[in-house]
C-alpha cells in the first residue's frame, strides 16, 4: 500500500531524537516565557506529551470524547434530522487509509487541550474534491498573513522537518480554535501556557523524589574518616564508588563493611521528609481547572479529597460533560460545519455537523434522566407527543402534534377567576355543560 506524503514526514519526525542543544521553538508548543521570569519553561516541558499532569487529563477527555459519533444533520421543517448516508460521515469514520476517525479525533484533542488549535489537512482529487482527512501537529504548522494585513490568512506553513517547509492553502486546512489568542487572533488560546511553571515543578518534583529513590531511599550521605585517620584522594574516590557501586539503586539496604573506622551521615533530612504531595496537588488542580475537568474525575489525589466532603463522583462527571466535552463538540462540529461540511453540499446553511452524544457510556444516565424529563413534559401536557420524538432523536410523526392531557382537567384562561365558570363563548361543540349546568339548577333531568 503506497504511503502518503504526510505519513512519511510523519514517521520522519518521530525517528528523529533531538538533543537538548538540537532543540528548536517547533519542537515546543509552549514557546516564550512567563511574567516576571526569563527562564524557558515551555523549553524543557517541550510538547508537554510526556507530563503525566498534563496527559492524565487529556487521555480522559481523549476516551470520553470519541464515544461520540460526529454526524451530518439537514434541517427539514424547523427540525433538524440526520442524514444517511453522507460522504462526510463516511470520510470522518475513516478519514485515510492508515487510520480511522477515532485516531483523528483523539489527536485534535491532544492539540486543542495542549495548543488551543487542531488542524486537519484536505487531500483532494483529481477533479478538487476532498477524498483524504489527514491530523497536523499543532507545532507543524502555523498560519501566516502579507505584512500589509490585506488578507487575514495567506497560507498555512507546514514544516514536517528537516527543513522542508510548504505552504498549504488555507481552503486545505480546517483549523480548529479555542477561542482566539489576543496577541495573535489568527490562532487560538492554549488554556494551559499560563500554567507552565505549575507543570514544571511537578515535573521537577517527580524528578527528585526519583533521584533520591534512585540512590538510596534518602538524600545522600556523608562518609568521613573517625577522628584523627587520614585518607587520600584516591582512596577517598575509591570508597565514594564502591558505596554507589553496592549500595545504592537495586541494591540499596545491603550492608556496608568499611576496612577503617568510618562515620556515616545521612546528609540533611530522611525520606518522610521529602513527601511533595501538597506540593503536586497544586499542578494537579491548576491543570485541570484550566481545562475545566474536575480533578476526581480523572483520578487525581487532590480531586479525590473533594470527593470525600460532599460532592458525588456522578456531579463531577456531569460538571465534566458540561464544562468540556460539550463546549468541545459544539466547537469542533460548528468548525468542521463551516470549513469542511461546504466541501459537501451546496447550500451549507440546511446542514451542519454535530457529535451524537446518545451512546458516551459515563454519561448514560445523564441520558436516561432527560429522557424521563422529556416524557414527564408530555404526560403533563405543555410538550406534544412529536416535539419528544424529535428530542429523543427519533422520527417525528407529524401527525403527532398533540397534547396528552386529562380529560377531566378543564382549561381556564389565565385572566379568570378558577372559580368562576367557563362563559359560553369559550366551551368546545354547542354549549352542552352549560345545559347541564342549568338543568342541575333547576332541578330538571338530563340524559
Amino acid at each position: 500500500m503506497k504511503i502518503g506524503p504526510l505519513e512519511i514526514s510523519f514517521r520522519r519526525k518521530q525517528s528523529e531524537q533531538k538533543s537538548h542543544e538540537d532543540f528548536t521553538p517547533q519542537d515546543a508548543a509552549f514557546s516564550g516565557t512567563l511574567p516576571r521570569t526569563n527562564y524557558p519553561y515551555g523549553r524543557d516541558i517541550r510538547q508537554g506529551l510526556d507530563s503525566n499532569v498534563i496527559m492524565s487529563p487529556v487521555s480522559w477527555i481523549m476516551r470520553t470524547f470519541t464515544e461520540a459519533e460526529p454526524v451530518v444533520q439537514a434541517r427539514r421543517n424547523d427540525r433538524w434530522a440526520e442524514v444517511d448516508p453522507h460522504r462526510l460521515t463516511d470520510l470522518l469514520k475513516l478519514p485515510n487509509a492508515f487510520y480511522d476517525g477515532d485516531a483523528l479525533f483523539k489527536s485534535l484533542v491532544i492539540s486543542y487541550c495542549l495548543d488551543g488549535n487542531g488542524y486537519i489537512r484536505k487531500r483532494r482529487n483529481s477533479i478538487g474534491r476532498v477524498v483524504e482527512l489527514w491530523y497536523v501537529p499543532h507545532w507543524m504548522i502555523e498560519p501566516k498573513w502579507p505584512n500589509d494585513g490585506s488578507t487575514f490568512i495567506s497560507h498555512y506553513e507546514f514544516r514536517p522537518g528537516s527543513g522542508a517547509r510548504e505552504d498549504i492553502a488555507p481552503d486545505d486546512v480546517v483549523h480548529l480554535r479555542f477561542g482566539l489568542d489576543p496577541r495573535n487572533t489568527r490562532k487560538g488560546f492554549s488554556p494551559l501556557r499560563p500554567l507552565l511553571r505549575e507543570i514544571f515543578t511537578d515535573e521537577e518534583a517527580s524528578n527528585f523524589a526519583a533521584a533520591i529513590l534512585k540512590n538510596q531511599g534518602f538524600p545522600g550521605v556523608v562518609i568521613s574518616p573517625k577522628e584523627g585517620m587520614s585518607q587520600t584522594r584516591e582512596a577517598a574516590k575509591a570508597v565514594k564508588d564502591r558505596f554507589t557501586n553496592h549500595f545504592t539503586g537495586d541494591r540499596r539496604g545491603e550492608p556496608f563493611v568499611a576496612t577503617q573506622p568510618t562515620d556515616l551521615h545521612s546528609f540533611g533530612f530522611n525520606a518522610q521528609q521529602i513527601q511533595l504531595t501538597a506540593l503536586r496537588d497544586v499542578s494537579e488542580e491548576r491543570v485541570c481547572a484550566a481545562i475545566g475537568l474536575p480533578a476526581a474525575v480523572v483520578g487525581f489525589g487532590a480531586g479525590l479529597q473533594s470527593v470525600k466532603v460532599g460532592a458525588t463522583m456522578r456531579e463531577l462527571v456531569r460538571l465534566a460533560r458540561v464544562n468540556v466535552i460539550n463546549p468541545m463538540a459544539r466547537t469542533f462540529g460548528t468548525g468542521l460545519t463551516a470549513q469542511l461540511l461546504t466541501d459537501f453540499n451546496a447550500q451549507p446553511r440546511r446542514f451542519r455537523v454535530v457529535f451524537d452524544m446518545s451512546d458516551v457510556s459515563v454519561f448514560a444516565e445523564d441520558e436516561i434522566e432527560r429522557e424521563e424529563r422529556i416524557m414527564e413534559r408530555v404526560d403533563g401536557g405543555v410538550m406534544t407527543v412529536a416535539d419528544a420524538q424529535d428530542e429523543l432523536g427519533m422520527t417525528v410523526d407529524e401527525s403527532q402534534q398533540v397534547y396528552l392531557r386529562d380529560s377531566n382537567k378543564v382549561a381556564v384562561p389565565a385572566n379568570q377567576d378558577p372559580a368562576l365558570p367557563m362563559p359560553v363563548s369559550r366551551m368546545n361543540g354547542d354549549g352542552d355543560l352549560l345545559t347541564m349546568l342549568n338543568n342541575a339548577d333547576t332541578g330538571s333531568p338530563t340524559e
